[in-house]
């Protein structure tokens, strides 16, 4: 139960930042992230950018469908500027019916797949290079909002 827990929350700060990336723009350099121009060039394959293409295309999917299986209170919710993101995820997460908590885990999952298969596709040189874009985004790089806390 308190995997699930965390899972949920994780998938919903996933969630969050999508929705917030997409409306919101500050001004502000956040600590600990890179300019595009200070960060390295991977070099990806042909492969490897049809590979991450596609990645970015299942995820976008996978939120599509999420969102559409919100009710209009829930999608208040995601858009209430006035909780912060824990509070406005904890808030959505005890309003969620097993379907949707079963589509927000799956789309976890798929997600998690699709970036360590990705990661599977790089060159040494690429893992490395990788690792230093994490920035800001803690141990886990891909996706982690934890700023280097482990769940």
């Amino acid at each position: 139960m308190r995997n699930l827990a965390k899972t949920l929350a994780l998938s919903a700060t996933l969630v969050l930042g999508l929705t917030i990336g997409a409306s919101a723009q500050s001004n502000d350099k956040p600590v600990g992230k890179m300019e595009r121009a200070e960060r390295p060039e991977l070099n990806l394959t042909d492969a490897q950018k049809a590979q991450m293409k596609a990645n970015r295309e299942s995820m976008k999917a996978n939120q599509e469908k999420f969102n559409a299986s919100l009710s209009a209170d829930q999608k208040a919710i995601m858009q209430d500027r006035t909780l912060k993101g824990k509070e406005r995820m904890e808030k959505l997460n005890t309003t969620l019916n097993a379907d949707q908590k079963a589509v927000w885990k799956a789309n976890m999952e798929a997600s998690k797949k699709n970036h360590e298969a990705f990661k599977a596709s790089l060159t040494p040189e690429q893992k490395e290079k990788m690792e230093g874009m994490k920035g800001g985004r803690g141990e886990r790089g891909y996706g982690a909002h934890s700023k280097g806390k482990k769940n």
